[in-house]
C-alpha cells in the first residue's frame, strides 16, 4: 500500500535563484521578461528560468462532477522562499484553469484562485512537504446521460503573479503547467426538443403542436445495477466477481440481519444461479494491501481558505464501475484522519466522502481525474501565529464501495489505497470546545485577508468565483461566508446555534441588524454519501436570530449538514456608500447567556457607475468633433475625431468598438486610433481596452482624451461608435464593474453622394 504522497525528494542542500525569488517583483517591475518566459515581449531576457518546481509544483488536478468543483492540490516543497513567516503577509500561490472540448485546440478560461504561502521550517525538513489545495466552481456544459462528456483541463500554478487570463500558453517563473482529463456529469434537466435533436428523430408534423418541446423535465433518478445485472453487464469485460459483487457480499458479511438467512433451511448459497466461487471470493476481501488496477488516491492536500480537505484520485479502466452515466454508478469513498498530538496514531477521524464513477468506454489512456472533498471543523484547531505554524499529518484511505470506517485508520480496502501529508493550519484565535465563537471567512466571494482593514477595498482573486479584484468597493448583495465553532448535531435532534448579522458605518459605535429571509442551499453527508437535503428559508426569530444550518458531527453515522457555500448572510447594500463594518453574533439556546462575536470586516461601498464627469453626470462622455459632429455625413477616407471623458472614484477600464464591425461578412476595416494607454492604432473592430492597475497608473478619478477613426476602405454604411466604462466595485458577489456606456452616430457615404 503506497503509504505517503510525498516519496519524490524535491529538496536540495540549498535554495535555488534565492536572490531572485526574494527580488522577484522588483526583477519584472523592472523587465516583465527578465526570466524569458514571455513569448511576446519587446524586452530581452536576464536569466533563463521557465516552469521552475523547485519550490512549488502544482501535483494533481480533478474535477467533482456532482458539485462542479474543479480541485488541485499544491506541493509546497521547501522551508523558507515564500515571503516570511505566517505572521508576515506571505506571498500568493495562483492556478487558472482552463477547459477544452476539442483536444486542447481551443480553449476556455475558467478563472483564477489562490491560496497563500509561508515560510514553515516545521516538519517540511527532508522529503517531507506541505500540500495544500485550491477549489473552484464552474460551470460547464452537460450532455445526456448516453454520451461521455469527456473535458481536457488545464491547471497553471504561478508563485507571486497570477497568470493572466485567456492566455492558456502562459508558462510561469515559478510553478507548472498540468494537463488532466474529466468527466462531466450529465445534465439532471431534459428539454425533449434537445433530446430529440441529439438522437435525430423527427416527430410527425400532426403530433408537435401537441407537445411542449422546450419544457424542462427531471431525469429519472439512475438505478443501481444488481449483482445478477452487473453478472451479465461484465461477462466478457474481464472484470472480476470480487469486484462487482464487492458491495453485496460485504453487507452479507457485516449485518447480523442479513448473514443469519444463510443457516435458513433450505438456502442455495449467496448469489446462487450466477457461476461464482462465493469460496475464493470471500478470501479476496481480506488483502493485506489494496488493488489499485481500477483506481488509485493520488493527492490529498487542505484548502486553507476553505477549510476543505481534498483528495484527487485517477480512475484507469473503461469497466468495473458498476454501470454507465444512466446508472447509479458506484461511489470511490475516502476517510480522512489527523495525527493532532503528533503521535502517529491518527486518533482523530474527520469524515468519509466521496465521488460517484461510472463505466465509460470512451475513457483516454491516461485514465479520468476525480475530486472528493469534505468541509473540517477547525476553528478550535487553530493557534496564533505568535505561537508558530500549526502542521499536522492527514491520513487518507480511498476504498471503492465500501466505506473505510472511521474507527479505523489501519484500514486495508480490497480496492483502494493510503497516503499521508502534511497540511498548515492557517493562524487564529483558540477556542474552548464548549464555546461557539463564529467566524467570517468572506465578503463578497473575498477571503478577508484580502480587504485591506483600512480602506475596505479588497484585492487578489476571490474565493468564491472567478474573478480579480484590485483594490474594489463592494456593493449589490454581499454574501457573508464563515462557520461558527462547535456547531450542535442538529441530525440528531439538538438544538441549532443561533446567529445574528450586524452591519455598522459608525466604526462601531452603533449596530444594525441584517434581517432579510432568503434561501440556503443544503448537502448532506450520510456514510460518505452526498444527497440534496431542501432549501432552508433563513428567517430571522423575534430577536433577529437566524438558525445555523451547519453540523459537523462525524464519525458515528449521523449524517452531517453543509449549508451550500458556508453562506450565513445576504447583506442588501445596493443605496450604502462609504465605509461600513460587519460581524456575527452566536449564541447557543440551550445554554442561556453567554455570546460570542466574530471579526469585524471593514468594507467600502460604492454604487456609482462611472459617468463623465463634469461633461455629463449621468453617462460617460463621447463626442465628435470634427465634420457635423454626432450623426453627421461623413464620405469614406475622412479622418472623423472625437474627445471622451470617464470619471468613477474607483475607475476600472474603458473599451471604444465600432458597430457594425462586420459588413457581409467582411470586417468593417477602417484605422482607429486613441491615446495611450490604448496600444493602437488597429484595424477595426478591433477593440482598445485600457485595464489599469490602479493605484499606481491611471487616478483613480478616472481619464479623459481624444480619438480618431480613419475611414479610408470603410464601407458606405450608418455606423455607431460605442464608448463602455467599468469601475472596479466588486457587484453582487460575483463580478467585477459597474458599467455604463455611451455612444455617437455617423453615416458614411462614398465619395459624390
Amino acid at each position: 500500500m503506497d503509504a505517503r504522497s510525498d516519496s519524490k525528494d524535491t529538496h536540495e542542500a540549498r535554495p535555488r535563484f534565492e536572490r531572485e525569488r526574494a527580488q522577484f517583483r522588483a526583477l519584472i517591475l523592472a523587465n516583465p521578461n527578465y526570466f524569458g518566459n514571455l513569448t511576446l515581449s519587446p524586452f530581452k531576457p536576464v536569466l533563463n528560468l521557465q516552469g521552475d518546481t523547485f519550490y512549488e509544483e502544482l501535483g494533481c488536478v480533478g474535477f467533482q462532477p456532482q458539485f462542479n468543483r474543479l480541485e488541485a492540490v499544491v506541493y509546497v516543497n521547501q522551508p523558507s522562499g515564500y515571503g516570511g513567516n505566517i505572521c508576515s503577509s506571505g506571498t500568493p500561490e495562483y492556478v487558472r484553469f482552463y477547459m477544452s472540448f476539442d483536444n486542447g485546440a481551443t480553449w476556455l478560461d475558467q478563472g483564477l484562485t489562490s491560496f497563500t504561502t509561508y515560510d514553515i521550517p516545521a516538519g517540511t525538513t527532508g522529503s517531507r512537504r506541505l500540500e495544500y489545495a485550491v477549489t473552484l466552481q464552474i460551470d460547464p456544459p452537460k450532455t445526456f446521460c448516453f454520451i461521455a462528456n469527456i473535458a481536457l483541463v488545464r491547471g497553471i500554478l504561478s508563485w507571486n503573479v497570477p497568470p493572466p487570463p485567456n492566455d492558456p500558453n502562459f508558462t510561469p517563473v515559478w510553478g507548472n503547467v498540468h494537463d488532466t482529463r474529466i468527466q462531466v456529469d450529465p445534465r439532471r434537466l431534459i428539454i425533449l426538443g434537445d433530446l430529440l435533436k441529439t438522437l435525430k428523430v423527427k416527430l410527425p408534423p400532426e403530433l408537435i403542436p401537441a407537445l411542449d418541446l422546450g419544457k424542462p423535465t427531471e431525469a429519472a433518478t439512475p438505478k443501481a445495477l444488481s449483482v445478477a445485472e452487473l453478472h451479465s453487464l461484465y461477462k466478457d469485460k474481464g472484470v472480476e466477481p470480487h469486484r462487482f459483487a464487492l458491495a453485496e457480499i460485504q453487507k452479507l458479511v457485516s449485518q447480523p440481519a442479513l448473514s443469519e438467512s444463510l443457516m435458513a433451511a433450505g438456502f442455495k448459497g449467496a448469489l446462487a444461479g450466477l457461476d461464482i466461487d462465493l469460496g475464493d471470493l470471500i478470501g479476496k476481501l481480506f488483502p493485506t494491501d489494496g488493488d489499485t488496477r481500477y483506481e488509485q488516491l493520488e493527492c490529498i492536500g487542505l484548502n486553507p481558505n476553505l477549510d476543505t480537505l481534498v483528495g484527487v484520485l485517477r480512475v484507469k479502466l473503461p469497466n468495473g464501475y458498476s454501470g454507465n452515466l444512466c446508472t447509479a454508478g458506484s461511489h470511490e469513498y475516502v476517510t480522512f484522519w489527523a495525527d493532532f498530538n503528533g503521535n502517529g496514531t491518527f486518533e482523530t477521524c474527520l469524515g468519509t466522502t466521496s465521488v460517484r464513477v461510472h463505466d465509460i468506454g470512451s475513457i483516454p489512456k491516461e485514465g479520468l481525474e476525480y475530486a472528493v472533498f469534505l468541509p473540517v471543523d477547525l476553528a478550535c484547531r487553530r493557534q496564533p501565529c505568535a505561537e508558530g505554524p500549526k502542521v499536522v499529518r492527514i491520513r487518507a484511505i480511498m476504498s471503492w464501495q465500501v466505506a473505510p470506517p472511521c474507527w479505523n485508520p489501519n484500514y486495508v480496502p480490497v480496492w483502494g489505497n493510503r497516503l499521508e501529508t502534511l497540511v498548515h493550519i492557517r493562524p487564529g484565535q483558540t477556542c474552548h470546545p464548549d464555546t461557539h465563537v463564529p467566524i467570517i471567512q468572506t465578503v463578497g466571494s473575498m477571503d478577508v485577508d484580502d480587504i485591506d482593514p483600512i480602506s475596505g477595498l479588497a484585492s487578489g482573486p476571490a474565493a468564491l468565483a472567478g474573478f480579480v479584484a484590485n483594490e474594489s468597493p463592494f456593493t449589490g448583495e454581499i454574501i457573508l461566508t464563515g462557520h461558527i465553532a462547535n456547531a450542535t448535531d442538529i441530525s440528531m435532534g439538538a438544538p441549532h446555534l443561533k446567529y445574528r448579522v450586524e452591519i455598522s458605518n459608525d466604526g462601531g459605535a452603533s449596530w444594525q441588524r441584517v434581517t432579510n429571509t432568503f434561501s440556503l442551499g443544503r448537502d448532506q453527508l450520510l456514510n460518505g454519501a452526498w444527497s440534496d437535503l431542501p432549501d432552508a428559508t433563513q428567517s430571522v426569530d423575534g430577536d433577529d436570530y437566524y438558525q445555523y444550518q451547519e453540523d459537523l458531527t462525524d464519525g458515528a453515522g449521523n449524517a452531517q449538514i453543509f449549508p451550500v457555500g458556508n453562506v450565513l448572510g445576504r447583506w442588501n447594500a445596493w443605496g450604502l456608500t462609504g465605509l461600513w463594518q460587519v460581524r456575527i453574533k452566536a449564541k447557543n439556546p440551550a445554554v442561556p447567556g453567554p455570546e460570542w462575536t466574530s471579526n469585524a470586516v471593514t468594507v467600502r461601498l460604492d454604487n456609482a457607475a462611472p459617468t463623465g464627469g463634469a461633461s455629463d453626470a449621468a453617462r460617460p462622455f463621447l463626442n465628435i468633433t470634427t465634420g457635423g459632429g454626432a450623426c453627421a455625413d461623413f464620405t469614406t477616407g475622412d479622418v472623423i475625431s472625437g474627445s471622451y471623458e470617464v470619471a468613477d472614484e474607483h475607475f476600472g477600464r474603458v473599451k471604444f468598438s465600432i458597430l457594425p464591425d462586420q459588413i457581409g461578412g467582411s470586417p468593417t476595416g477602417g484605422l482607429f486610433t486613441a491615446p495611450s494607454p490604448f496600444p493602437g492604432p488597429g484595424q477595426m473592430p478591433l477593440t482598445r481596452v485600457y485595464s489599469p492597475i490602479a493605484p499606481p497608473g491611471v487616478p483613480n478619478g478616472g481619464e479623459s482624451g481624444s480619438w480618431s477613426l480613419d475611414t479610408t476602405g470603410m464601407p458606405r454604411c450608418g455606423y455607431v461608435i460605442l464608448l463602455e466604462a467599468w469601475d472596479r466595485t466588486i457587484v453582487s458577489s460575483g463580478s467585477v464593474g459597474l458599467y455604463n456606456r455611451n455612444s455617437v452616430g455617423l453615416c458614411l457615404r462614398r465619395p459624390g453622394e
